[in-house]
């Protein structure tokens, strides 16, 4: 049995996220037999994959691979979960952190611990979690698939940007107080409305 087509990407940011794809290299040395089936878009990262991929790919050369894959691991960039969500999957995702120069600040790490305590990802903050994730997504995709009715595709995507939003712009909104409490209801009923691991919605993609 072959191991499922695994996707990596890091999105356009010029920051390096040279430890993601480390990982990636330490597991696929590990299990080598699923080299083949990974590809990885490795943007600035200073370390380049141990398998098949590219620093970047344009709009038609990113939707190819990522309509052919059947795991998803990406950066925390909402671009990047949209797509996975898009594609009715499930992705594994490992924030960028501020503190490793991965990132301006630390919303990835903010807004992917909401999403992963609603269900909405499976988040990897340090290489065992990640190889754990793997070692589940190679038994048995099932925790990393999502369906939804395709209709209900804008409307989840729409829900997912204006929470993304508010919790990138939480600072902000300390130093300006004004219409908080809009904000916040936004935010408060897209968390609520926001579809679940199995309500999420397949369809096409964008970059990021």
């Amino acid at each position: 049995m072959s191991a499922p087509r695994t996707v990596v990407t890091v999105g356009t940011d010029h920051h390096p996220f040279d430890r993601l794809i480390g990982w990636v290299n330490e597991w696929l040395r590990q299990n080598p037999e699923a080299t083949g089936s990974f590809y990885v878009q490795w943007g600035a990262a200073s370390v380049a994959p141990i398998c098949a991929g590219s620093r970047y790919l344009d709009v038609g050369g990113l939707e190819q691979v990522l309509d052919q894959a059947d795991v998803l691991i990406c950066h925390g960039g909402p671009a990047s979960i949209a797509d996975a969500w898009q594609r009715g999957k499930i992705p594994i995702v490992v924030p960028r952190q501020q503190r490793l120069g991965e990132h301006v600040d630390d919303h990835q790490v903010d807004f992917c611990l909401k999403f992963a305590e609603l269900g909405r990802i499976r988040l990897a903050q340090d290489p065992d979690a990640l190889a754990a994730l793997l070692k589940e997504a190679m038994a048995d995709l099932s925790g990393f698939v999502i369906s939804s009715p395709r209709a209900d595709l804008d409307a989840a995507v729409a829900r997912f940007g204006v929470l993304v939003d508010e919790l990138i712009s939480e600072p902000r909104r300390r130093l300006l107080p004004i219409g908080r409490a809009r904000r916040v209801r936004q935010a408060q009923a897209a968390s609520t409305a926001a579809p679940a691991a199995g309500d999420l919605p397949g369809g096409t993609a964008s970059a990021g």
